[in-house]
């Protein structure tokens, strides 16, 4: 991915902030808000709604 954050864990490739796997923009990310999403991204953070593995952060 192209972007800088400082809440992505390079080693474990996941957000530190959201603690779950690193989608630019989704819900509860610093990104989000900031750029529109990609079909393939907001396909991928549905399949994970599916699954029950989306956390939205509140601040």
């Amino acid at each position: 991915m192209t972007f800088a954050c400082k809440h992505y864990d390079h080693d474990a490739e996941c957000c530190r902030r959201l603690k779950c796997e690193c989608i630019p923009g989704r819900p509860g990310c610093m990104l989000d808000g900031q750029f529109e999403l990609s079909e393939d991204l907001k396909e991928r953070l549905k399949s994970l709604e599916d699954q029950g593995k989306v956390r939205d952060r509140k601040e």
